[in-house]
């Protein structure tokens, strides 16, 4: 083994209970040619300092046990990321012994890396993982890979979590080898996309970081930047979105990453639309479809959470004693447990699971490009900014042919504002770093008031259907609750509605900022 490499893996998630199955899959033993898994005892201790300087340097020191066949010592760093497969340099020496010694590599960078940022630093062993790993070399179209299942634990102190993951690590050929392969073996195994390496596990563990949300940073777009490369940037922030809070909805904690991961599908949506007339159709057609379908599959959750989190403390604050509103939260309660179901079905679909690798591959090379026009090839390599400009100033257009006269508009024509509105959001969103400046923040402003007010009305409106989906079931108590709930709603409306007329007309004399 060469002392330096480059490493380039895709890596997934699968149930113990699966893993049988993908070891039988059929396109599988076409694959292996022969070959056979070779199962290996890992322990790999990751060393740091107790502060973990060197992981906030992108660097990882680690130490293992390969079975019977002795010690080897690894530094591994970032060499940029493709956002769903991450690129690495690796350096590996081997060891006499389980002493750490990094005075062994002879390699001139990763000697220079060391120096720079280890010097005489006391590493610790901040945590280990326990595995075993079944590995095989693969033959798949023009390209070679190793195929490693990993099971067993990552572990720090007495705390550990369980691991099952896949790994594609490409050996010659191009990236999109890894994606195909894992997309064709998932049509008979249950497959997901985890962009969670077993080293940051380890960092969380040692931390004692817990489960959390994940809410995004801006798109970092510029000027010069390819549209596509921008288009690809936007997928990658909405599939963080996805797989940053997905453990939310499985879990059941933080309803606001259940919110997270809706809005990143809906982002994605716009996404596409924005981008549609440049993209051919094909995988594109089948991910719209796929988002519209899996962000349908948390609006019943994200509907409860507002109702049982937001309206019902005021509710209840406002008539404590009223026995109705008691029953009226134990059935809500009831109907948001069968959506936190039906959500967690949805994770289980192989719908999802097609849904996020295709929307990695989208984001880490230029799938979307295979069956595009000449026309549509080149705009998508223009600048940006080119791109940008049609595309908010149609949207715009339509936002105030939409809203003309609209404290006459009816709740379904409020709807489809509100509609326009979000997309117009998204777009000020994903293209507002091409143009920068305070006249983005304040168009954004303004935008993001009236998509508030709209917002209000729009979640009154659900609550109203879902309170009364309610009905059925309740005693004359809980009808009453029922009423007293909607004239709160009615209230609530008429206070949304009268700030609505200043809301649209501050936003309509807001300069725009792409011209």
């Amino acid at each position: 083994m060469a002392e330096k490499q480059i490493e380039i893996e895709l890596k997934l998630r699968i149930d113990p209970k699966h893993v049988a199955r993908l070891k039988n899959a059929s396109v599988l033993r076409e694959v292996k040619e022969g070959r056979r898994l070779t199962t290996t005892h890992l322990v790999s201790a990751y060393h740091d300092t107790p502060k973990l300087s060197l992981a906030r340097k992108g660097l990882a020191v680690r130490l293992r046990k390969k079975g019977s066949m002795g010690w080897e010592q690894t530094v591994k760093t970032s060499n940029g990321l493709r956002e769903a497969l991450p690129a690495r340099n690796e350096w590996t020496v081997d060891l006499e012994n389980g002493d750490l010694d990094l005075d062994l590599f002879t390699d001139k960078d990763v000697k220079k890396l060391l120096k720079k940022f280890v010097k005489k630093k006391k590493l610790d062993r901040i945590f280990e993982s326990d595995l075993k790993r079944s590995a095989v070399d693969l033959t798949y179209r023009d390209a070679t890979m190793e195929m490693a299942i990993d099971q067993g634990v990552v572990r720090s102190g007495e705390k550990e979590v369980p691991i099952s993951e896949v790994e594609f690590e490409l050996k010659e050929g191009h990236p999109a080898a890894l994606f195909d392969l894992a997309l064709e073996l998932q049509r008979s195994v249950p497959l997901l996309l985890s962009m969670r390496s077993k080293a940051s596990r380890g960092r969380d563990l040692y931390l004692g970081n817990g489960i959390s949300f994940f809410k995004p940073d801006p798109v970092a777009l510029s000027s010069d930047m390819s549209a596509e490369m921008a288009f690809r940037a936007v997928l990658a922030q909405g599939l963080r979105m996805i797989l940053g809070n997905e453990v939310c909805v499985r879990e059941d904690v933080h309803v606001e990453g259940c919110h997270q991961m809706r809005v990143g599908m809906r982002r994605l949506r716009v996404a596409f639309n924005l981008f549609k007339k440049n993209l051919p159709n094909g995988e594109a057609v089948l991910l719209r479809r796929l988002l519209k379908s899996c962000s349908k599959a948390l609006d019943a959750l994200r509907d409860w959470d507002v109702f049982l989190g937001e309206t019902m403390p005021q509710i209840e604050e406002r008539f404590p004693q009223h026995a109705g509103i008691s029953e009226l939260r134990t059935a809500a309660e009831a109907e948001r447990k069968k959506a936190l179901a039906a959500a967690r079905d949805m994770l289980d679909s192989p719908e999802y699971g097609q849904l996020i690798l295709i929307l990695g591959a989208w984001a880490t090379y230029s799938r979307w490009a295979s069956g595009a026009s000449a026309a549509q090839m080149k705009a998508m390599a223009a600048p940006v900014g080119e791109m940008a400009e049609p595309l908010l100033d149609k949207a715009y257009k339509r936002v105030i042919r939409r809203g003309d006269n609209i404290m006459v508009l009816t709740t379904p024509q409020l709807h489809a504002l509100r509609l326009d509105v979000k997309q117009m959001r998204y777009g000020t969103d994903f293209f507002g770093g091409v143009y920068g400046g305070k006249k983005v923040k304040k168009f954004r402003s303004g935008l993001v008031a009236l998509q508030d007010i709209l917002g209000h009305l729009h979640d009154a409106s659900v609550a109203e259907k879902r309170l009364m989906s309610l009905a059925p079931n309740l005693s004359k108590d809980g009808l009453v609750a029922i009423g007293l709930v909607s004239g709160w709603f009615a209230g609530r409306v008429d206070h949304e509605l009268d700030g609505l007329g200043m809301a649209w007309k501050e936003f309509a004399e807001r300069k725009l900022f792409w011209l």
